[in-house]
């Protein structure tokens, strides 16, 4: 029991959970996979739920951006939903991307950036948003469909630019990165995974960006990290070419998520980060004993 509710998560069969096993006490836990539709309706049949969180994706790191897996997933979320109407539950929530807009315009709105996804995994989880919510429409399920934006913390992996760092650091070796220039919205994990409880529990309806709506550029972030872990002359900004696709800006309306949904972060970008170099230490240190 969580606040008085019974949560499920169905997790892949081959999911490692020890790494979670602090955050899933009261949690019951389901393995299935989500193409097996019989499966998934024998759990949820059993668990009844109110309200749906769908965040299952592919997303294996250096090869999703356009995997064709993400076609299968287009399907195979329109069958869960089917079985989540047909049990009884009253809401679905649906995880998307800051990739579903053209980008390019740099201030990404709801109501006002159109939407021009251009690879794969973006197209598809608009596709998806399509679906569902036209699919909610004919059944007595609302839906709300979140845009994800920067997300770092504990368990990231360690490709991404913060972990990478990090560890590049703490090993003594220098850590090569572009100029930095990039102006990105980065939010703390536990406060995306707030944010998203939050807009589940409301009664919103439509799509809605979870982010902290604060630009930072990539180089502030990699110079804090190397203030507080005491290297800052390990870092060689300038050492790697930028990616000529990468666009300048991106960064969160963040006004749908404050004043409708009434969710701010708990954390700024300093203590967020704080935190994960203090996660990243710890778990080496443990690794290591």
């Amino acid at each position: 029991m969580r606040n008085g509710h019974t949560v499920y998560v169905i997790v892949k069969k081959e999911t490692s959970l020890h790494r979670l096993a602090d955050c899933l006490g009261g949690i019951n836990v389901r393995r299935a996979d989500l193409a097996d539709a019989a499966a998934v309706r024998e759990i949820v049949f059993e668990a009844r739920p109110d309200c749906a969180i769908h965040s299952a994706w592919y997303s294996v790191p250096g090869q999703f951006w356009n995997a064709p897996e993400h076609r299968d997933y287009v399907a195979m979320s329109l069958s869960l939903a089917q079985i989540l109407a047909s049990s009884g539950c009253k809401r679905l929530v649906g995880i998307g991307t800051c990739l579903e807009y053209d980008y390019n315009k740099g201030y990404l709105s709801e109501s006002l950036t159109p939407l021009k996804p251009r690879i794969l995994y973006a197209i598809s989880k608009d596709a998806t948003r399509s679906a569902l919510k036209a699919f909610c429409r004919g059944t007595s399920m609302s839906f709300a469909w979140t845009r994800i934006f920067y997300v770092y913390g504990p368990e990231e992996q360690e490709a991404h630019i913060v972990p990478s760092v990090v560890l590049t650091l703490m090993k003594g070796t220098v850590a090569k990165c572009t100029e930095g220039l990039q102006v990105r919205d980065y939010l703390y994990v536990e406060d995306v995974a707030s944010a998203i409880v939050a807009i589940a529990q409301s009664k919103f309806e439509g799509d809605v960006n979870v982010g902290s709506g604060e630009p930072v550029t990539v180089r502030t972030i990699v110079q804090f990290l190397g203030e507080t872990l005491g290297r800052p002359d390990l870092l060689a900004f300038g050492a790697i070419k930028a990616n000529p696709d990468d666009p300048p800006s991106m960064l969160a309306d963040v006004r749908r998520l404050r004043n409708e949904i009434g969710w701010r972060p708990s954390l700024s970008l300093e203590e967020g980060l704080h935190r994960t170099v203090q996660w990243w230490k710890e778990r080496l240190a443990a690794e290591g004993s």
